[in-house]
């Protein structure tokens, strides 16, 4: 037998219970499930997919860790939220839970980062966030000029927090944080107008507090602009 003709071996495998995640999530991406609608018992989605019920548990723990579907003690398990069927479409090179796993790292870092910024940023480094976020509001209907565009402007702040350790971390990063940058800029991309609108809002709150030297507000205001874009990323009627 040829190396082409041998078995996967276990680790190259899904796992079963992502493999039940994805088919959950597809459901309510796809219209199947609407929020507030209770989903199977873990004995009817056992029986469904031929596998256990902790397998069946652990895909409705990450559901829930992502803030999909709530779990109600005595009721069962509900849709909390519901992503878009583009959202599906959007997240082919890394999966829905890979990009909501990198914007709760992103908002360790870029939190502290904007803090930092407002406290430690040259006139230089002030210069080349203004410029970045110039840039970004040139190109933000341009899909990968944006999403280029607001990678920069992101590193601009940590450049600015005078920590090289986190400049590193993000550039580490990078290639996640543009996919779901990508994402989650084009549903921006093809919603309202006032969805732009508040999006580029957000940048402009964040890089104020910075120029004026308010760590607290930077902090507030990255910290906010990271999470509408995770609510932005499940939510497919919010601000569309």
């Amino acid at each position: 037998m040829s190396a082409a003709e041998l078995p996967p071996s276990p680790i190259e495998r899904p796992r079963l219970s992502d493999t039940v995640y994805g088919q959950l999530l597809q459901d309510i991406m796809a219209g199947g499930l609407a929020p507030g609608d209770r989903l199977a018992t873990e004995l009817q989605l056992a029986q469904r997919f031929s596998v256990s019920r902790p397998v069946v548990r652990e895909a409705l723990q990450r559901l829930q860790t992502d803030g999909v579907v709530i779990s109600r003690q005595g009721s069962g398990t509900y849709v909390q939220r519901s992503p878009s069927q583009r959202v599906a479409e959007l997240t082919s090179e890394y999966s829905l839970h890979e990009v909501l796993q990198c914007l709760e790292l992103r908002l360790a870092l870029e939190e502290l980062s904007a803090r930092l910024a407002a406290r430690n940023r040259t006139e230089d480094q002030l210069r080349s966030i203004e410029q970045t976020r110039l840039a970004l509001h040139q190109v933000f209907g341009q899909g990968p000029q944006a999403k280029e565009a607001d990678y920069a402007f992101h590193r601009a702040i940590a450049v600015g927090s005078g920590n090289p350790m986190l400049v590193e971390a993000l550039d580490q990063l990078a290639d996640r944080v543009k996919g779901g940058m990508n994402v989650t800029l084009s549903l921006t991309r093809e919603a309202s107008d006032q969805r732009r609108a508040r999006v580029l809002d957000e940048h402009d709150r964040i890089v104020h507090a910075i120029r004026i030297g308010d760590a607290d507000s930077a902090g507030i205001a990255m910290r906010y602009h990271l999470d509408q874009a995770r609510n932005r990323l499940l939510d497919r009627h919010l601000d569309r």
